[in-house]
């Protein structure tokens, strides 16, 4: 990070790969002694102005007071302007002011930074930001990536080596769509099984030309090797919940539970099945897994998954997902199909 940068976008392919890069940055800028604050916050969308000051306050060991937006707004400013800070604004949609929420300016003077991620060009250049686009990774990167992921002893299976670099090449440099693929894939020492699996991987493809449905086919890939009906209706269930929402394992299994979507003879055995299912989507890398500021462990839907999720429900699912959309009002009359099973509006203003 340059001193005469004040404003950094990162820009990815359909918002896959940036992510795991700031991971990494993230991780530098705490041992970096030029800063006193590293801040990483997701902004995701609809942008909520009171839910990301909570988030940069709480980063910063802080609480704001519960007045209305622009008294908090000062009060963040005021807090923020006493640090010398990087703030990462991830999976930002959408422009907003820095002012409005209560960023201070990234100046030469304050010696601050703000690194903005994105899947929009746009949106970095409506803060004047330096661009760095994230481009896919190179063939050898992504068999490092996919073996890493899927277990290097993959490679000691007669005859698998090339049929395993035809799939890799079939991700097409996608970081998350190869740690999905790979996920799905992991134990797997049937030959006839990884041809299978090319030959799926190659049918979801065929020409696919728009990037975000590029990125579609290779993650439903993952979702269409569950194999299991129950724990693919599982998994849709997850997408009902707005975007970034945390499950705790026992709220998760209960929901699937109290939507009949597991069935069983008993509770116990209903409850095991469960959490199989979990550790299922886990290991398939349909849902994240990460220990929150509780010390709890949490499942988190990651955006581009969850978008995937909500293109499945739409081919013949029967359910509406308008969750976190901050509507005011009941959808239009024209929505409510006669084949609706399930209707999300949860999170909204209704």
């Amino acid at each position: 990070m340059g001193n005469k940068v004040g404003m950094i976008g990162v820009c990815g392919i359909g918002g896959v790969g940036k992510t795991t890069i700031m991971k990494h940055v993230n991780n530098d800028l705490q041992t970096e002694s030029r800063f006193q604050k590293v801040i990483w916050v997701t902004v995701s969308y609809p942008l909520n102005v009171l839910e990301l000051q909570k988030k940069i306050a709480h980063a910063m060991g802080r609480t704001l007071p519960e007045d209305e937006e622009m008294v908090r707004a000062a009060a963040l400013m005021k807090m923020m302007g006493r640090v010398r800070f990087v703030l990462i604004l991830d999976d930002v949609w959408e422009n907003f002011s820095l002012t409005d929420v209560g960023i201070p300016k990234p100046t030469l003077q304050n010696g601050c930074k703000v690194v903005v991620t994105s899947r929009s060009v746009a949106v970095c250049n409506f803060w004047g930001c330096e661009i760095v686009k994230v481009q896919p990774l190179s063939p050898g990167e992504s068999l490092n990536l996919f073996l890493n992921r899927v277990g290097h002893d993959v490679l000691q299976v007669a005859g698998l080596e090339e049929i395993l670099k035809l799939i890799v090449k079939e991700c097409a440099g996608l970081p998350l769509a190869i740690v999905v693929v790979a996920g799905c894939m992991r134990g797997e020492k049937d030959i006839i099984e990884w041809r299978n699996a090319l030959n799926e991987l190659r049918q979801n493809v065929k020409s696919v030309k728009v990037e975000e449905d590029m990125i579609f086919r290779r993650l439903k890939f993952s979702y269409d090797r569950l194999r299991s009906l129950q724990i693919q209706k599982c998994f849709l269930y997850c997408s009902l919940f707005q975007e970034d929402y945390e499950f705790y394992r026992k709220e998760l299994i209960d929901g699937w539970i109290d939507e009949g979507l597991i069935d069983g003879s008993g509770r116990k055995e209903v409850y095991d099945r469960g959490h199989g299912f979990l550790n299922m989507l886990e290991k398939n890398c349909l849902l994240e897994k990460t220990v929150n500021s509780s010390s709890e462990e949490v499942f988190k839907m990651h955006d581009v998954v969850r978008d995937m999720a909500i293109k499945c429900i739409g081919l013949g699912c029967g359910y509406m997902v308008k969750a976190g959309m901050k509507l005011t009002e009941v959808p239009n009359d024209s929505e409510w199909v006669g084949d609706l099973k399930k209707v999300s509006l949860m999170a909204n203003d209704i």
